[in-house]
């Protein structure tokens, strides 16, 4: 790609930059065209992309692990209930019992 330029981050751990990739592949940029190169105790990220999605490509490297940790978890748990019907039944009956027991105090 001889008109791409390269966005690039540094991270603190191999799970930092692997999450940094996965945001990059979500967002519709290719994973082989993404790049972990390890320096010590700390890992680069590199894409190769095309100058008008060069800005997108720095915002996803540089975005929080927390934020995709938060998001995995919150996947997972909807992935979870809806794996398990009679689980998501007992949760939403003991939610309006509760609303109704607040709701019925005086």
């Amino acid at each position: 790609m001889s008109d791409g330029t390269s966005a690039s981050v540094t991270v603190t751990s191999l799970r930092a930059a692997r999450a940094a990739r996965e945001r990059l592949a979500r967002a519709g940029f290719a994973r082989n065209s993404v790049t972990i190169e390890r320096h010590g105790d700390e890992f680069d990220v590199y894409v190769t992309t095309k100058q008008e999605n060069w800005e997108k490509a720095q915002n996803l490297l540089e975005g929080h692990p927390l934020t995709d940790d938060l998001r995995s978890a919150g996947s997972q748990a909807v992935d979870a209930l809806r794996e398990n019907r009679p689980l998501a039944l007992g949760l939403a009956a003991l939610a309006g019992f509760m609303i109704f027991t607040l709701t019925k105090r005086r």
